[in-house]
């Protein structure tokens, strides 16, 4: 009669099956551990890390808030800042101080010098001052002044007068030296160097950046001859009785 001893099979898979549950208990354990480190980095994260950096800040934002309280400038400052905002604005619309030299150097006639000026960009308002080579060329220059006009669209005609309340004073001769007899005085007084000083006004709007400005002198004859001739000649029978 054969037995068959079946213990030794059973205890071998006892031995397995307590193997497997420790490796199940180390492995749950090593979870279970790690759970518990991350739940107590996320408690001190939460109620110890992220006060403190809520107090800190909560205390940075009470010292900088006093700090610009006991400024006395305050409002001054935020004013600037925001008037910082029309600054583009108002560099589009500036004032171009070049112009007026351009302006005045079309309109100055030759042999004119200009020593001195001075303009208001908002009224417009100019005076000037300087010599002329002699009497005529001084008269030519405040003729020119008179009538010189200016377009805005590039056309050479049909402008408005660059120049109004034009008044010049001065134009008084400074001869080099004196001399005798009537002849030789008229000669040496038209042909001497005269100083004068004018004053007049001008769009202000022609002092803008980026304003394209044309300027001619139109042709007219300003004589005092060309002045006094009478506009309609009487016919002959005006005068018969």
């Amino acid at each position: 009669m054969i037995q068959v001893n079946l213990l030794p099979e059973i205890k071998l898979k006892y031995i397995k099956a307590k193997k497997t549950e420790r490796l199940v208990l180390f492995v749950s354990v090593i979870i279970c551990a790690a759970c518990i480190a991350v739940m107590v980095l996320l408690y001190l994260t939460v109620d110890v890390f992220q006060k403190n950096s809520l107090t800190s800040t909560a205390n940075k934002i009470t010292a900088d808030s006093s700090q610009l309280q006991s400024n006395t400038n305050l409002n001054k400052i935020i004013t600037i800042q925001q008037q910082l905002n029309s600054l583009p604005n108002l560099y589009k619309a500036r004032n171009n101080p070049a112009s007026i030299l351009s302006y005045l150097g079309q309109v100055a006639s030759p042999g004119i010098t200009i020593s001195t000026f001075t303009i208001n960009y908002q009224t417009g308002a100019l005076t000037l001052s300087g010599t002329a080579p002699n009497l005529l060329a001084g008269n030519v220059f405040y003729n020119t002044m008179l009538y010189a006009q200016y377009t805005t669209n590039g056309s050479s005609t049909g402008g408005s007068n660059l120049f109004s309340n034009v008044m010049f004073s001065g134009l008084t001769s400074a001869p080099s030296g004196s001399s005798s007899g009537s002849s030789s005085s008229s000669t040496s007084s038209s042909n001497s160097t005269v100083t004068y000083s004018a004053t007049a006004t001008m769009p202000s709007s022609l002092f803008l950046n980026g304003v394209n400005v044309h300027i001619y002198i139109p042709s007219k004859d300003v004589t005092k001859s060309a002045l006094e001739q009478p506009t309609a000649i009487p016919s002959a029978s005006t005068f018969t009785k």
